[in-house]
């Protein structure tokens, strides 16, 4: 199975064509288009950021919806309510947030600033087709 809700995904199995379930990760300046693809490999998949909704992830810290010129970041976690809760987190962290998920043992991550510079964590390439 596959299940999205929200832009969040858990994918457990096969696809019906008996192969791995694979993930895209949309641009956030060009939503049509797909700017990288994942393979969850039964892990959860969860994006934050400001391209839909605006900003609405507060920083505690800061006192300020929103991030500092990060405007997405996704998380594969061991399931998709752990990927969402570090997603959000690292999102809030604002250029802090990819490296505070590079160090987190079971999480890897993908961003996208407000300049279209990708980065993502160490072990991503893991989750990465051939």
């Amino acid at each position: 199975f596959c299940v999205e809700a929200g832009g969040d995904i858990q994918c457990r199995g096969v696809n019906d064509q008996g192969g791995e379930w694979r993930v895209g990760i949309r641009n956030p300046f060009s939503q049509s288009q797909i700017v990288k693809v994942l393979q969850p490999r039964g892990h959860g998949v969860a994006t934050s950021g400001n391209y839909i909704r605006g900003d609405h992830i507060y920083n505690p810290h800061t006192g300020q919806y929103g991030s500092d010129d990060i405007v997405s970041l996704t998380v594969i976690g061991p399931d998709v309510l752990e990927a969402d809760r570090y997603a959000t987190a690292a999102f809030a962290m604002g250029r802090r947030g990819i490296h505070f998920i590079d160090g987190m043992p079971g999480l890897e991550a993908y961003e996208i600033d407000a300049a279209g510079t990708a980065r993502m964590t160490r072990g991503l390439r893991d989750y990465l087709p051939c």
